[in-house]
């Protein structure tokens, strides 16, 4: 496997702007934000005339001028998505959308970052930071420090029971290295896919292995703009770039066991 993707809640783009956005019959995002025009050749000095714009950033200032100014105001815009076409300068408003949704961002974590949130998963989330770094060089995302002596940074991130545990048996450690309370969940169910993942990578391996992974497990070619998601799902991408969605894999278990 190559990664997983694991969902944190966040505010997202609108459904209503992606279908917008895919009526475009040229997709051309920003390497800046998640801002889309529907023509290629965009600069900060150049757009042309009759292009779309859809955003959610409008009149802002950067390398020391305003940019994509609209023509009813000089207000500056964040936060609201709009859709506009530019004529003589500036972007008349065809569409407003709102805000961002609530959904879910994700996270990606690879192999190696797996291997290390397993060991400190394995060890109920928490040891001391001696011990950790006489291990691993580095601490994988979703992982915290904090000395022991910050009770406030550990009781918001630790549950009593865990801490309480950690501390009997570790009464002298200055420092610690942890996994947060609600992230606990997330690696179990990331390690259950990463457990999972060679018998998916195997399948890669042949014609009827593929075949399978799309007919039962509903694989699909990876895209690397696939950050987003309205629903809490995890995604396991495979060596090959094909990549499965959690509830595929989950359900198919489920009915597999079912079956016994």
């Amino acid at each position: 496997m190559k990664k997983i993707l694991l969902p944190q809640r966040a505010k997202i783009t609108p459904k209503e702007v992606l279908e917008e956005i895919n009526k475009f019959g040229y997709i051309n995002k920003s390497p800046y934000s998640s801002t889309y025009y529907n023509v290629p050749g965009i600069t900060w000095d150049y757009k042309p005339e009759g292009s779309l714009r859809i955003s959610d950033h409008w009149n802002f200032v950067t390398h020391g001028s305003k940019h994509c100014l609209l023509a009813h105001t000089e207000e500056v815009i964040q936060s609201n998505w709009i859709l506009a076409k530019y004529i003589d300068g500036k972007y008349h408003i065809l569409k407003e959308f709102g805000i961002n949704v609530p959904g879910y961002r994700f996270i990606e974590v690879n192999k190696n970052e797996l291997e290390l949130l397993k060991d400190l998963y394995n060890k109920n989330g928490i040891v001391s930071s001696k011990e950790w770094y006489k291990k691993y060089h580095e601490r994988p995302k979703l992982v915290k420090e904090s000395h022991t002596k910050n009770k406030k940074v550990l009781l918001k991130n630790i549950s009593d029971e865990r801490l309480k545990k950690f501390k009997e048996e570790n009464k002298d450690v200055k420092k610690v290295v942890f996994i947060e309370e609600k992230y606990m969940n997330i690696i179990q169910t990331a390690l259950t896919l990463y457990e999972k993942s060679s018998e998916f990578d195997e399948f890669c391996k042949t014609e009827q292995g593929i075949n399978k992974l799309i007919n039962i497990y509903k694989a699909y070619e990876f895209k690397d703009n696939e950050c987003e998601s309205f629903e809490e799902i995890f995604i396991l991408v495979l060596d090959n770039g094909m990549a499965i969605k959690s509830v595929s894999i989950m359900g198919e278990y489920y009915n597999s066991y079912a079956a016994r």
